[in-house]
């Protein structure tokens, strides 16, 4: 543990305060308080009692401890006030199971990085992620608590939303496959086509990178980055996007966005966060991943694919009752995805690629041949497994249209084949509907970037 401080460098830490449990005997944690006292180049500001009464009353502890004691009763409601009275930027915890478990450890480390603050323990240490670079420019970030939730689709439709009201608008999208150096494109004046795709393929580039697929769905300025590495906090090991929010700040556009990746964020701090989360995700796993933190910074909360049968209600009304306890002042909106290709489809066959669940066939399918007009052959939801995409492919009859999302191994297998066997490449964007109508998120949207702007 002394070792663990120590490799830590103790002296960029100034205020510690120590977690306590009344399982142990005071004279135990009295001894161990002295021992950290000693060893840390700071001041130990106070004493949270997480709780347990075996060994300790809570009316005794003047009797053993010299240091400011706060009595937690309540995680959830009383340990961020705990922190808000002592100001520590390191919290060390000696207590133990059974009065703390993964859980509830979960949720401290949660809440100490919301408070800016480390949390370590014997033989563990969170390191709070500060020290982001801020932006000048009106900045949001969209966030996730996981991948595969929806995040760039919203992104792509909240920067779409902004350009209808006549903002100038730049994505920052980072990648586990972006570029090696921040890659520009200006999608209103670059024709994103398969062949243009394929050509980015063959330069050893992921041609299915979020910036790509941002600028091809919204037709903006977007930006791409890469990143490697995710910590419990969203902290990446390696990345190049403060590179990337530079370059978009000196083009000085209305509004930045900056896209997460995974459950992975970027470096940069915004002026909002925006949190994306699936609706078919259970809470123990999302604070199992540190998600409470996500969701206390963030101003808005989306709920997304909120519908049978990827999610049922019981779910769905767990998280929102728990995002609430979390945040009760978010704005939370509940949503689903609907297909939308780029491409004609009337009259024509067509295969559909996608890494949605494959429990939507159906309904996927009949809604694009009822919207469409057109007849569904064929659909594969393999494109994050390339063995199986080539078995699927080449199983699949005659069809005229092969329609996909533009991820994974849309661009190197789908693209490839059916430019190679003469047939029509399309691709789909994933459209957002909004419970109450797409019209409130949006007018939400204008309402967010004025505060924003005007620095409220």
């Amino acid at each position: 543990m002394l070792n663990l401080l120590k490799m830590q460098n103790c002296k960029k830490f100034k205020r510690m305060v120590a977690l306590i449990d009344g399982e142990h005997y005071p004279q135990v944690t009295n001894d161990a308080i002295r021992k950290l006292k000693k060893e840390f180049c700071g001041t130990i500001a106070g004493i949270i009692f997480l709780g347990g009464t075996e060994k300790i009353s809570s009316g005794k502890f003047s009797d053993f401890f010299d240091y400011d004691i706060f009595v937690v009763k309540d995680i959830l409601q009383d340990f961020l006030s705990a922190l808000d009275k002592f100001k520590p930027d390191i919290v060390f915890d000696l207590s133990d199971q059974p009065v703390v478990n993964h859980d509830i450890r979960m949720k401290i480390a949660s809440f100490c990085f919301y408070k800016k603050a480390s949390y370590m323990g014997t033989d563990f240490f969170f390191e709070n992620p500060s020290d982001r670079m801020k932006l000048e420019v009106p900045s949001i970030s969209v966030i996730g608590t996981g991948k595969r939730i929806g995040k760039t689709a919203i992104s792509a439709f909240i920067a779409q939303a902004y350009k209808k009201k006549g903002l100038d608008v730049i994505v920052v999208a980072m990648g586990r496959g972006g570029p090696q150096k921040p890659q520009l494109l200006k999608g209103s004046e670059l024709e994103i086509t398969p062949r243009f795709l394929l050509s980015l393929s063959k330069k050893g580039l992921h041609a299915s990178s979020d910036y790509i697929e941002d600028a091809l769905m919204s037709k903006i300025t977007t930006i791409g980055c890469r990143r490697c590495g995710g910590g419990f906090g969203g902290k990446v090991f390696l990345s190049n996007v403060t590179e990337g929010a530079k370059l978009a700040s000196s083009l000085k556009p209305d509004l930045i966005i900056m896209e997460g990746s995974g459950a992975s964020l970027p470096d940069v701090d915004t002026d909002s966060y925006i949190c994306v989360i699936g609706a078919d995700q259970k809470w123990d796993e999302i604070v199992g991943y540190l998600g409470i933190y996500r969701i206390m910074i963030s101003q808005t909360i989306i709920l997304t694919m909120c519908e049978k049968p990827i999610a049922d209600f019981e779910n769905i009304e767990i998280l929102l009752n728990n995002i609430r306890e979390i945040n009760p002042s978010a704005s939370v909106f509940l949503s689903i995805f609907r297909p939308y290709p780029l491409g004609e489809l009337g009259g024509k066959k067509v295969v559909v690629g996608m890494t949605a669940k494959s429990m939507m066939q159906e309904k996927i399918k009949n809604y694009l041949e009822k919207k469409y007009k057109c007849t569904i052959t064929g659909m594969t939801f393999s494109l994050s497994d390339r063995p199986k995409l080539y078995n699927e492919i080449e199983k699949f009859g005659d069809f005229d249209v092969f329609l996909s999302e533009l991820k994974a191994a849309a661009v190197d297998v789908i693209t490839d084949y059916s430019v190679k066997h003469n047939k029509e490449v399309a691709y789909m964007n994933n459209v957002p509907f909004f419970r109450g109508g797409n019209r409130k998120f949006t007018d939400y949207l204008l309402v967010l970037f004025k505060k924003i702007a005007s620095g409220c």
